[in-house]
């Protein structure tokens, strides 16, 4: 999304997902006076339901929208005022432009893990060589998100192809949002790779290990999951500005 003229595991084959689970050592008994008995197995209490704190991927599978064996949340499939993900040759990028149903239905989704408030996502920047479309085009990276029917609503990092990046938060209806900072700091090139962190109610984002930008304090959105975007206008090339891995974590 939106604004300066801009906006701004599993995977096959490779797979990292880091889980918290609980489990027991089997219980064992003996007697003085008769040999000992074999070490019986005492069942454990079931686990709690984990929680992932890492998650990555390198866009293995051919899939739109995209979903890596349930791991992510679409814009259309289930938010269905804004569009999905697709992926294809090791990239992520946008299933359909925008402006289908409105301006601002960007390409969205969203790991559905549950991973702790303070979050961060990263992307590595595909671009194709010397890609340079007559309108916007944006690659976003989503923190604190949830998409339900109808509604979409988190923070978002945006970079445009021209070189801007903003933070912007996402009210929930599509076309609200509002810009909470922005900056400039040069076009992607292909490998760049951004960052977006929050933690408390501060987010920051990094250039290949740089701090780039700081928004201010924002507390409205407290819970929710990273994940990823785009924003490609008409006269776009879905494929030549996208992701090409990703990943999450709790901080």
């Amino acid at each position: 999304m939106k604004t300066l003229n801009l906006r701004f595991i599993l995977t096959i084959p490779a797979i990292s997902l880091v889980l918290a689970c609980r489990g027991g050592d089997p219980g064992s008994s003996t007697s003085p006076t008769t040999p000992p008995l074999q070490a019986a197995t005492v069942p454990d209490t079931p686990p709690p339901a984990p929680a992932a704190n890492y998650y990555s991927t390198n866009f293995g599978l051919t899939e739109n929208p995209i979903d890596e064996v349930g791991r992510w949340v679409g814009g259309k499939s289930v938010g269905l005022d804004w569009n999905n993900v697709q992926t294809a040759a090791g990239k992520a990028f946008a299933a359909d432009l925008t402006g289908t149903p409105g301006r601002y239905s960007d390409p969205i989704a969203v790991l559905n893990t549950s991973f702790a408030p303070n979050q961060y996502a990263q992307g590595t920047v595909s671009r194709a060589y010397g890609y340079s479309p007559r309108d916007q085009h944006e690659i976003e990276l989503l923190l604190r998100f949830q998409i339900t029917a109808h509604s979409a609503r988190g923070y978002e990092v945006l970079w445009a192809h021209t070189g801007g990046i903003a933070i912007v938060r996402w009210n929930s209806p599509l076309g609200s949002f509002t810009e909470l900072a922005n900056a400039r700091i040069g076009a992607a090139i292909n490998g760049d790779v951004l960052r977006a962190e929050i933690i408390g109610s501060v987010i920051r984002v990094y250039k290949n290990g740089a701090l780039v930008l700081t928004g201010p304090s924002n507390t409205t959105w407290t819970d929710g999951q990273p994940g990823m975007g785009f924003w490609p206008l008409a006269g776009a090339t879905l494929s030549s500005y996208g992701w090409k891995s990703f990943e999450a974590g709790s901080l």
